[in-house]
Formats: C-alpha cells, sequence, structure tokens
C-alpha cells in the first residue's frame, strides 16, 4: 500500500522563507545591476539606487588653462614691445659709451658701420668732449680722442635731462626709420636732438621734455 507523504509546510519552516526571500533577491539584482542591494533586519531586499557621479570640469573650463593661455598672450606683448626699439646697434654703441664715462652725456652719435666698420660717439664728461670709435660688433672702444668743447656745446649738453636712448626711440617712432645720426642742437631757443633717420627723415626732440618738436623730411 502506498504512503501518502504531506508537502512540506512553508509557513512552519523559517528556512523556506528565507530561500523565497533570497530567490526574489537574486532575480532583483538581475534585473538592476546598477542598483545597490541592501538587506533589512527581516531579510526582506531593500533596492537603492547607485549615485549619479559628478561631472568632471572638461578642458574649456579649466582656469589653469585660461591663464596659462593669457600668460602667453602677455609674454607676446612684451617681446613685441622689447623688439620695436633698442636692437639698433647704436643703441649698444652708446651704451658702450657711458659705460666709460659714467656720468657723461652724448652729445652727437653717427652710424659709420656700412663704411668703415664703427659707430661714432661724442660724450661730454663734465669737463671736456670725448670722441668716441666704437666697433660695430664687439662695440669695444678702439680710439678716443680729447675733441674739446666750447661754450654752447657746453651749454646745451647741461640743459640734457632725459636718456638720449629715449630721444631716438622717440624719433623711429615719428619717422618710421632707425637712426643713421643724431647731434644736439637749439631751435628757437629749445635744446633739442636733432635726429636723422636712415630714410632721410629729420626729428628735433626736445632734450628737457622728450616731446617732438618738428619733424622734416
Amino acid at each position: 500500500m502506498r504512503r501518502h507523504i504531506p508537502m512540506a509546510d512553508l509557513s512552519s519552516n523559517p528556512l523556506g522563507i528565507l530561500s523565497v526571500t533570497a530567490a526574489a533577491a537574486l532575480a532583483l539584482a538581475a534585473c538592476a545591476p546598477d542598483d545597490t542591494e541592501q538587506t533589512t533586519d527581516d531579510g526582506a531586499a531593500e533596492v537603492q539606487d547607485s549615485p549619479t557621479p559628478e561631472e568632471s570640469p572638461t578642458a574649456e573650463e579649466s582656469p589653469t588653462d585660461a591663464a596659462t593661455e593669457d600668460t602667453a598672450t602677455d609674454e607676446a606683448t612684451d617681446d613685441a614691445a622689447a623688439g620695436a626699439t633698442g636692437d639698433h646697434p647704436v643703441y649698444q654703441a652708446i651704451d658702450a659709451a657711458l659705460a666709460e664715462y659714467p656720468d657723461g652725456v652724448v652729445t652727437e652719435f653717427e652710424d659709420n658701420t656700412d663704411d668703415d666698420g664703427y659707430i661714432e660717439v661724442f660724450v661730454y664728461d663734465g669737463q671736456t668732449e670725448w670722441e668716441l670709435e666704437i666697433d660695430s660688433q664687439s662695440f669695444e672702444i678702439i680710439n678716443s680722442e680729447d675733441d674739446g668743447i666750447d661754450g654752447d656745446d657746453r651749454d646745451e649738453a647741461e640743459a640734457v635731462e632725459i636718456e638720449i636712448a629715449e630721444a631716438i626711440q622717440t624719433a623711429e617712432s615719428e619717422g618710421g626709420a632707425e637712426p643713421y645720426q643724431g647731434e644736439l642742437n637749439t631751435e628757437d631757443g629749445t635744446v633739442v636732438w636733432e635726429i636723422e633717420l636712415t630714410n632721410g627723415a629729420e626729428v628735433y626732440v626736445d632734450v628737457s621734455t622728450g616731446d617732438v618738436v618738428r619733424t622734416s623730411d
């Protein structure tokens, strides 16, 4: 005679309840892999949404890149300004002359590079005027001679208040060419540097203010 075996009562078997719960949790995890599963005290699975990661700033939004770009622009601007004036050998020859006579005043200069390979610079040292020949490549003084000075030239030299380099730069900007020669002169009672450029233009710069008094072609 075949015996009837009753099915296990799940309500009375805690292991059966846990098995069903675990199966349900696994099914939920398979359907939503991005969610975080958390088990409560009664054994039920609680599903929490995963946090969305914050977006990182793009390269366009980076303040470091913007600062670097601004710095590069400033440097380019500074380089362009430096190249606009002060590169001509006349400036270096004048520097060499004033290094020899630190308290001197340049009263005259002439670029003889093409003909003789030197730049001529005259410097008043407070007592006399020195004629210097300065090599156009090494900027060494290759010849020096006491040229003397008269009363009018002394008065003009002692009226100078700005640097000769400033006057030459002003003349270059005004006349649109490089310096060729220059000397102290007096225009209608005003002491000026009369500076001739390579294009033939002459610019007269006030030795006290640095202003352009007049120009001529």
